[in-house]
C-alpha cells in the first residue's frame, strides 16, 4: 500500500468512529432515519441545553457535542470535535473500572465521563 491509501484509509477510520459515538452521544442506533435522528437530537439538546442547567459547568460543553453529532449524522457536516473531545481525556480513568485495551471499555467510560 503507498503513503496515501494508508493516510485515505486513516481518514475513513476516523470518520466512521466519529460517526459510531454521534449515534452513541444521541443515543441511537448506527442504521436510524432522519426522523429518528432528529427526535433523539431534540430530546437530547432539550435535556442538556445551558439554559435548563444553569448550576452545570459542561453544560455548554455537552450541549455542543450534542449538536455537533447531530450536525454529522443528519447534515454530513465533519466534526472533528467529537474525536478531539474523546482524544482530550487521559488515557486511564481514575478507579480501573474500565478495561481501556479495547474499544468496547474505552467508550463506557467515555459514556460515563460525558453522561454522568
Amino acid at each position: 500500500m503507498k503513503r496515501d491509501d494508508w493516510e485515505f484509509a486513516e481518514r475513513i477510520d476516523r470518520d466512521l468512529e466519529a460517526r459510531r459515538i454521534a449515534c452513541k452521544v444521541l443515543g441511537i442506533e448506527e442504521t436510524a432515519g432522519q426522523e429518528e435522528i432528529k427526535k433523539a437530537y431534540r430530546q437530547k439538546a432539550m435535556s442538556l441545553h445551558p439554559d435548563k442547567n444553569p448550576n452545570n459547568p459542561d453544560a455548554s460543553r455537552k450541549f455542543a457535542i450534542v449538536k455537533c453529532a447531530y450536525e454529522l449524522l443528519a447534515e454530513n457536516k465533519p466534526c472533528p470535535a467529537l474525536l478531539e473531545e474523546i482524544n482530550s481525556w487521559p488515557g486511564v480513568p481514575d478507579d480501573d473500572k474500565y478495561r481501556l485495551d479495547n474499544p468496547w471499555g474505552h467508550f463506557l467510560w467515555w459514556r460515563e465521563k460525558f453522561f454522568g
